[in-house]
């Protein structure tokens, strides 16, 4: 937006809104991890006299009376998913499991100190609350406000939630989107896949005789659906590229290997420790031409992409042969970024993966990959994709069940009325569009397929990065939206 004067009605709202973001913010929050943050909004409904229930995936629902007069108009549902993707940024002593997110606030931003904001979808949580506190002002017919744990992770608190809490709906508001005028009318399916291999390490051969630590990072990462198409360079991928390289100089052997931070986001630091017969200052050459070049391919979205060299004492032990070459095998062979375009629009992404985590130990090397496709079919077709990979590599793959794709409605009367009241609100008409980001409207809509549906929210940027902010002048006009959009509701019967 514009910059803009708050008003003195759109400060009260702002100032509200950020009210209960910050009680949100102190509630560890990561996924999985989402009893905190249901015990805060089953006590705030419960405050207000509402009947709310939670069930055993802490997924919270509310119900909200309709106004005087508006009994017979269609329940709206507003939903928001109340876990958070928890990054910090590099040095940064942070534990998603105990500490609360440090807000930050200047005249245009909302961020954290050193970490994620949460606004993903904190904010969507925060308004909810906000609107039920102040329904008096506009008029609506009954509400339900339904808030899914785990959205980040797999969203089980979606494809679990009793789908009777859909059944009588007739409209569903989903405030997950990240830019305001924006309206997300469908998206992607997705697939978690976990790859595992038990390893075997031995005692690194006496001729290795360079021992190095190595460091790619200083990069972007990003969303790994709204931000795959940016073309950002994936560290861990960096990684297997830079260990391959040495091993066509030499014998290489893999005593570590770390990275990433989550499925769904671009992995923007890897770390791995090795042990080989190759120089160490050839080493180091290898690594400043892979840096140098990434830095001019990838100059428009990762120019400051960094890879550090350091001589280490010789590890105690690493990968044995076999494990080394399934692993860089595995991770060589399966691309990390988009898959397919739409050949209808060349700027929609249809089909992608995200190598999102690696991490070794004593035992096993674990990779967390997530797929997305807006189809169905093309799920299926990644799922055996991936499925084959492992067995060429002899990885054991945990693939999940494919949360579903949303497909476009056109004749949807929500979005008739979402267009004409933004337009009405705003002097300008919003963006109509599917997104390559995975959203739980796909599992509501299989448990009820009449459900009119929309996905709407203010706008955010860097989301699941430390770098991560909420425009503010974003908030108050967002929220007035979504009032005006149920008053139009409940006037349309």
């Amino acid at each position: 937006m514009n910059e803009t004067i708050l008003t003195r009605a759109d400060k009260a709202i702002l100032d509200g809104v950020l009210d209960n973001f910050a009680e949100l913010a102190k509630i560890p929050r990561p996924s999985k991890h989402e009893q905190q943050a249901g015990n805060f909004l089953q006590k705030f409904f419960e405050a207000r006299g509402l009947n709310v229930v939670r069930d055993k995936f802490n997924n919270v629902v509310a119900e909200i009376p309709a106004s005087k007069g508006r009994e017979n108009s269609p329940l709206t549902i507003l939903q928001a998913h109340t876990d958070m993707v928890c990054v910090a940024r590099d040095g940064v002593n942070f534990d998603p499991i105990k500490d609360p997110i440090r807000l930050i606030r200047d005249e245009k931003f909302l961020y954290a100190d050193g970490t994620s904001l949460g606004a993903d979808d904190g904010i969507g949580v925060a308004e909810i609350l906000y609107l039920v506190d102040n329904r008096d002002a506009f008029s609506h017919g009954k509400i339900r406000a339904i808030f899914t744990a785990d959205e980040e992770q797999g969203m089980s608190g979606a494809s679990n939630l009793d789908e009777k809490f859909f059944a009588d709906a007739g409209f569903l508001i989903n405030c997950d989107a990240q830019n305001f005028g924006e309206f997300i009318v469908g998206c992607a399916g997705c697939l978690f896949v976990t790859f595992k291999r038990e390893l075997h390490y031995v005692r690194p051969d006496t001729k290795l005789f360079t021992n190095m630590a190595i460091t790619v990072g200083n990069l972007r990462g990003g969303h790994s659906g709204g931000d795959i198409s940016r073309g950002r360079i994936n560290a861990l991928k960096v990684a297997v590229q830079i260990l391959r390289r040495i091993g066509q100089r030499g014998k290489v052997r893999l005593a570590k290997l770390t990275g990433g931070k989550a499925f769904n986001a671009i992995p923007d630091r890897a770390e791995f420790v090795i042990a080989t017969d190759v120089q160490a200052a050839d080493v180091e050459k290898i690594c400043a031409h892979v840096e140098t070049y990434l830095r001019e391919i990838y100059a428009a979205t990762d120019p400051n992409v960094k890879i550090e060299t350091q001589i280490i004492p010789r590890p105690e032990k690493v990968l044995h042969a076999k494990d080394f070459d399934c692993l860089t095998n595995l991770m060589t062979l399966i691309h990390s970024g988009v898959y397919q375009m739409s050949p209808e629009n060349s700027t929609q992404v249809i089909a992608s993966a995200n190598f999102g985590v690696v991490q070794t130990d004593d035992e096993r090397v674990t990779l967390k990959l997530l797929a997305r496709a807006n189809n169905d079919d093309l799920i299926a077709e990644l799922t055996d994709v991936l499925s084959q990979a492992a067995k060429l590599c002899a990885f054991e793959a945990d693939i999940s069940k494919p949360t579903p794709a949303w497909q476009f409605k056109s004749e949807s009367r929500l979005l008739k009325f979402a267009e004409e009241i933004f337009t009405q609100q705003n002097g300008y008409a919003p963006e109509v569009q599917t997104t390559h980001m995975g959203v739980e409207l796909g599992f509501f809509v299989k448990k009820n397929p009449a459900l009119d549906m929309i996905s709407i929210g203010t706008t955010n940027e860097h989301i699941h990065t430390p770098n991560e902010r909420l425009h503010l002048d974003t908030v108050a006009p967002h929220v007035k939206f979504i009032a005006g959009l149920i008053e139009k509701i409940a006037a349309s019967d």
